[in-house]
């Protein structure tokens, strides 16, 4: 008889490649709602790391801020005109804010409270209450 040929047939490599092509499958919807999530914990962290400076920057300019109250979600952006601290980074116009009352960061560091409502880029919102006079911001859902 001849010699023994060694290797693999072409039906076990492409079951072997169907199996992968089915992990990978079940995989991705799973690592893309992870990296999702990843992404809007970030924006959340950056919004909040932004309400936490903001006394710290009114202070060092030693000037009154007000953030002054919106009809409903605007670009936030527009809020933050003439603010001491540079706003996190936008995309498309988000996040959007909308603030229910004024807002006020007098020059000691102290504010008045209050709430803002966050809109994120995918949609989501959540909120940050910020309680008077060191308006630390807590998040809400």
């Amino acid at each position: 008889m001849g010699q023994r040929v060694t290797g693999f047939t072409l039906l076990e490599l492409m079951v072997v490649l169907v199996i992968l092509g089915l992990g990978a499958a079940m995989a991705t919807p799973a690592l893309v709602r992870l990296a999702d999530k990843l992404g809007e914990r970030n924006e959340r962290d950056e919004l909040a790391q932004y309400l936490q400076n903001l006394p710290v920057a009114v202070m060092n300019r030693g000037q009154t801020y007000r953030i002054e109250a919106t009809q409903g979600y605007v670009t936030l952006n527009s809020v933050t005109e003439g603010s001491p601290l540079a706003p996190p980074e936008t995309s498309a116009g988000y996040p959007r804010v909308w603030v229910p009352r004024d807002l006020e960061y007098r020059p000691n560091g102290a504010c008045t409270g209050g709430i803002v409502h966050w809109e994120l880029s995918g949609g989501r919102r959540f909120s940050h209450r910020l309680e008077a006079p060191l308006c630390r911001p807590r998040s809400e859902t």
